[in-house]
């Protein structure tokens, strides 16, 4: 017959404890890696940021000649939580390359969840993606859509911080 003493039983639970302990720490060790790369934005503009960001890591330019940096514009489809649905081609660049590669990286990339301002209903955002063969002219032509699409978003952020500020009671 096995007898356990007073002594006997702490270490057990000690040990126990402890492997409770090391197991929680490498499920967390595996967890927390990936909710690391959630990338969770709060304006318009910092979400545009960061989908610029996805688009361009996600690119590669097709085998399609042109001089002047060329356009395609695609859809973007999110659900009422801000989630990505789909993507599809709103304007065609007139180039089939450039069209498919555009519709590549729109549906390939993981968007981040839209602003908590923007869900609770279905969204459809319109995106430029831009190709060319001139880096220089690509360049220029990004930083000018990019302050277009980026002043927009900034509008749509001061639009919603005053909205806020008249709901706020007076007196």
């Amino acid at each position: 017959m096995t007898s356990f003493t007073r002594h006997d039983i702490q270490r057990m639970a000690i040990s126990g404890i402890g492997a409770l302990l090391v197991s929680t720490a490498f499920v967390g060790a595996a967890v927390f890696p990936a909710r690391a790369a959630e990338v969770t934005v709060s304006t318009a503009a910092d979400w545009q940021a960061e989908v610029d960001r996805r688009i361009d890591n996600a690119m590669e330019t097709p085998n399609a000649s042109s001089e002047r940096p060329v356009v395609a514009e695609v859809t973007v489809h999110f659900d009422d939580r801000g989630s990505f649905r789909s993507a599809s081609l709103a304007k065609s660049s007139g180039i089939a390359q450039v069209d498919q590669e555009a519709l590549r990286v729109a549906n390939s990339i993981s968007y981040p969840a839209l602003p908590a301002h923007l869900q609770g209903k279905p969204r459809n955002v319109g995106m430029q993606i831009m190709f060319g063969n001139s880096s220089e002219s690509v360049r220029k032509e990004t930083r000018r859509a990019r302050a277009a699409a980026t002043a927009l978003a900034a509008k749509t952020d001061a639009d919603r911080a005053e909205a806020r500020i008249a709901e706020q009671p007076t007196g």
